[in-house]
Order: structure tokens, then sequence, then C-alpha cells
């Protein structure tokens, strides 16, 4: 059962540092930062509420979140879950990352079922209070921080969230560089609410519609890609299909990609040197399990799948790219010599959770959440601390 404590979060001194810039980048030398007071820990236990204000497709949303310390557990258990593979460059960093500053520096974001909102109606009173920390990042979106050190709270919150399972959105290399830190500390044979048995998650609730998937791009900077040959490849497995000229429309390229039949996968591809964009659909016959793929058969035609193990593993015969947020950059840095782009669809935070529960894992890099969380809290790691 995922257990959750509060902890004497590191918190921002506003009058040393420009706050708005420093939660939105990554928390480097949290010792320095200690010493010199930019950060500084609080005298006792506490859980956090934290809201995001943004602008999505026109409407303003607030994202409800609790920041809080969660008892880790490895996958295996099937307590805390993932939904996509971990890159191993990816959590080696986030491991030395943690155990260089002794510290989580940066949430997991992770959710949670309570479509009776129960977690939202032990806030309530506290959402209506001035906030401890208000801020507005660069992308515009407005973040608030209550300290909740109410130990009546925090101990119906553990209470509530004593049976639930915990699915992680984004940060699994963060979740898995917790890990590999609390066994280099002998977590295992310290007492069970150490801090070092913990790790600082955001959670949200899933049956709210507040949670925003965005697209994951590719780019490949591979100049031995040729478009002909690319594209007489795949059809073994793609119906391809020219868009004249739109090869820097990022409009008209999202606008024929969501105009795709029968919800088939697909994406648009765009090679350098060329005006034109090619929208690539899985022909309705091709099973990618039947070609060999090894995933399970339910999420074997969602879109990261597709594009990983054909376009990548049986077209291109690379998996050499990197993942993009901005659609328009894609296009633009194809333009600037890139070889390839590829703009792509958000999954359905539905499709991520059905994947979550059957046991399957998408591909690294498969999903991303807008906006991003602001690095407000810094979880000091002390083995000699208990949280409860």
């Amino acid at each position: 059962m995922p257990q959750i404590a509060g902890f004497r979060g590191a918190l921002w001194d506003r009058s040393k540092v420009d706050l708005a810039k420093v939660v939105a980048s990554s928390v480097a030398d949290v010792k320095d930062k200690l010493a010199s007071g930019e950060l500084v820990r609080e005298s006792s236990r506490a859980m956090y509420r934290y809201n995001q204000t943004f602008t999505f497709n026109g409407r303003t949303l607030t994202r409800q979140t609790i920041v809080c310390a969660v008892k880790l557990s490895p996958w295996s258990e099937g307590v805390i879950r993932p939904h996509e593979e971990t890159d191993p460059t990816a959590r080696d960093a986030a491991t030395a990352s943690i155990t260089n500053s002794g510290a989580h520096t940066e949430a997991v974001f992770a959710g949670y079922r309570d479509a009776a909102r129960e977690a939202d109606r032990l806030m309530r009173g506290i959402d209506s209070s001035k906030p401890n920390v208000e801020v507005t990042t660069p992308d515009g979106t407005i973040h608030r921080l209550w300290r909740v050190p109410s130990a009546e709270i925090i101990g119906k919150l553990r209470t509530l969230f004593a049976p639930k399972k915990l699915h992680v959105l984004d940060g699994h290399a963060r979740y898995e560089g917790m890990l590999a830190y609390a066994h280099k500390l002998g977590a295992e044979s310290l007492p069970q609410y150490s801090s070092a048995n913990f790790g600082l998650a955001c959670l949200t609730n899933l049956d709210e519609p507040t949670i925003v998937v965005a697209a994951r791009h590719r780019l490949v900077r591979n100049d031995g890609i040729k478009r002909d040959a690319v594209l007489d490849a795949a059809k073994k497995y793609f119906i391809i299909e020219k868009l004249p000229g739109v090869a820097k429309d990022v409009g008209k390229v999202q606008a024929a990609l969501a105009d795709t039949v029968a919800h088939q996968p697909g994406f648009v591809a765009v090679f350098a040197h060329d005006n034109d964009a090619w929208k690539l659909t899985l022909k309705p016959e091709v099973s990618p399990v039947a070609e060999g793929v090894q995933v399970h058969r339910a999420i074997q035609k969602f879109d990261p799948v597709v594009i990983e193990h054909l376009f990548f593993a049986r077209v291109l015969h690379t998996s050499a790219s990197s993942n993009q947020l901005d659609a328009a950059g894609v296009l633009e840095a194809v333009q600037n010599g890139a070889a390839l782009g590829l703009v792509t669809r958000a999954m359905t935070l539905g499709d991520i959770v059905h994947a979550d529960e059957l046991g399957a894992l998408l591909p690294f890099g498969a999903t991303a959440f807008a906006p991003p969380l602001a690095n407000l809290i810094t979880f000091v790691i002390d083995p000699d601390e208990d949280l409860v």
C-alpha cells in the first residue's frame, strides 16, 4: 500500500533569488544553496497544496495537486506503476544528481483515482486562503503553493491514500534514481519511516479534466537519410499521403494529422530540402504483433509503439532521435539542416493509464504533460530523520 507523509521541505528565499527563474529550472548545488540561505529548510513537517493555473485551447484551467513524500517501492510490487520504459542514460543521470545533492529536487508526477474528490474536500479551506508562494513562470503558468502542517489533515490524507495505487505520469527515470539512491543508503535496513525510504511526489487526481497530455515529436539528425528510400521502405506498413507545400506550415501539418481515418496510428514526416510533408498512416491490415513486435497486443496500435517499433526499427533501422515538445520547432529544425522531423499526436490519458494497468510499457519518451511542474520544494534526505 502506498504510504504518504509530510516532510521538512526546503523552500526558496524570495529575497535572495529570482523565484520565477529558479522554479522553472533544474535545481543544482543544493548543499551550497542551503548554506547560502537561498534554500531554507522548514522547522517542522508538512504536506503542500500545489495548484497550477494555465490556459489550454482557450480555456483557463487549474490543476490541483498534493506534494508529499511517498514511500518508495519497486515497480514489481505494482503499488507505484509505470507506463513507459526508462532510458538507462536518464536513470543514471537522475541517480547521480540525487546522490550528489543528497536531495530530491524534482518531484515525480503521479496520478491517483479519487472520483469522489475526497482529497480535494480535505484541502477546500486551504485553497481559499492566501498561498505561501505565488509565482508566474515564463510560460504564463501561475503556480500557488500552500503549506499544510495540520496533523489532522495529514492523518486523513494518509488514511485516504493507504489503499490507492499511484500511476507515474512523468518522472520514471527520477523515480528509479530515487530507488537507487535509497538502496545506496541501505534504506532496507533503516527504520520504516526513515526519509531515505521516501521520494518527493506531486500527486494529481486522474478523474479531473486538468491533466493535459502533450505530443512528443521526433527529430532525426542522421545525414544519411534519403526521403525516397525511406518512403519506399515505409510502403510495407503505411499508407503514404503527400501534403504538397506544407513543410513549413505547422497548422496545416497538424490539421492533416488530425484528419486520420478510423483513428489509425499516424504521423507526419518532413524531410530536409523538401517543401512537401508526408502523412504516414498504418495500414488497417498491418498488425505490429504479427510483424514480430514484442508488445502487449492491446497497445500494439498506439502511435508511439508504431512509430518506435515499425517506423524507426523497421524502416529507418535506427532509434537515434530526440524527443521534442514543439511541433513548430521540429519543422524549423528540419529547415535548418536536421534530416527528418516527425510531427505526432498526443496520446489520451485513458490510453496511458490503460497501458499502465495492463502492465504494458510504452516506448521511452512516449508521453509528456503540460504545463511542467515548477521546482518549488526540495526534499533533503536524512536517513536519521523519520517522517512519521
